[in-house]
């Protein structure tokens, strides 16, 4: 028995696997069942014993989240620059991953778009927001998420040719200041030297 089990949950990643790589490719609209099994090199049936719709794969596929406390560092000055590390990492080291096969799906499928607000929502802007200190702390929040989704998504995804040709350090050195400044308390922040 433990071996049909393992077998079992052996069979169950290599379809979550095949269909994270299919639904990047091709967003949530244009991937079928048919093409994931070919994917993971399994039938139909397999895919629908397992998961059930395409829909509800979809969802299993696409589950993550920002590791917030793996993105924390001891230096507060350094904390946009690592999570934009993070985050420029996460894409390079797992291109068909779950968060590029949902954002990609997202651009064409109304179900994918609504779980991608969720997702952003509840596991990253809601934990972030919580983190910081003083005024508009949500807003500067998902501010942060927006550059960092921004210059992630153009570099990685759309592969725009100044920010894919642009070395990582240049990246991190030019875009920390300002999300250094959304992550800083506001009465802590530095004042420009006219001092308004």
């Amino acid at each position: 028995m433990p071996d049909t089990e393992r077998k079992g949950e052996r069979t169950r990643r290599h379809i979550l696997e095949a269909s994270r790589a299919v639904f990047a490719r091709h967003g949530y609209e244009r991937a079928t069942i048919r093409a994931i099994a070919a994917e993971a090199d399994c039938d139909k049936s397999s895919v629908i014993q397992y998961f059930g719709t395409k829909k509800q794969l979809f969802r299993a596929a696409v589950d993550w989240q920002v590791n917030f406390d793996a993105l924390a560092t001891d230096d507060p000055e350094r904390q946009g620059e690592q999570y934009l590390r993070g985050m420029l990492g996460d894409f390079e080291n797992d291109p068909d991953g779950p968060m590029i096969a949902l954002l990609r799906s997202a651009m064409t499928s109304d179900d994918a778009a609504q779980l991608l607000r969720e997702k952003v929502t509840e596991g990253s802007i809601t934990p972030l927001a919580t983190a910081l200190h003083g005024p508009d702390a949500r807003l500067r929040a998902a501010l942060v998420g927006a550059v960092l989704f921004g210059i992630t998504v153009q570099r990685e995804m759309l592969r725009m040719p100044d920010l894919a040709a642009a070395d990582l350090d240049d990246l991190l050195r030019l875009s920390t200041p300002l999300l250094q400044q959304l992550l800083t308390t506001p009465d802590d922040a530095p004042r420009p030297a006219d001092g308004r």
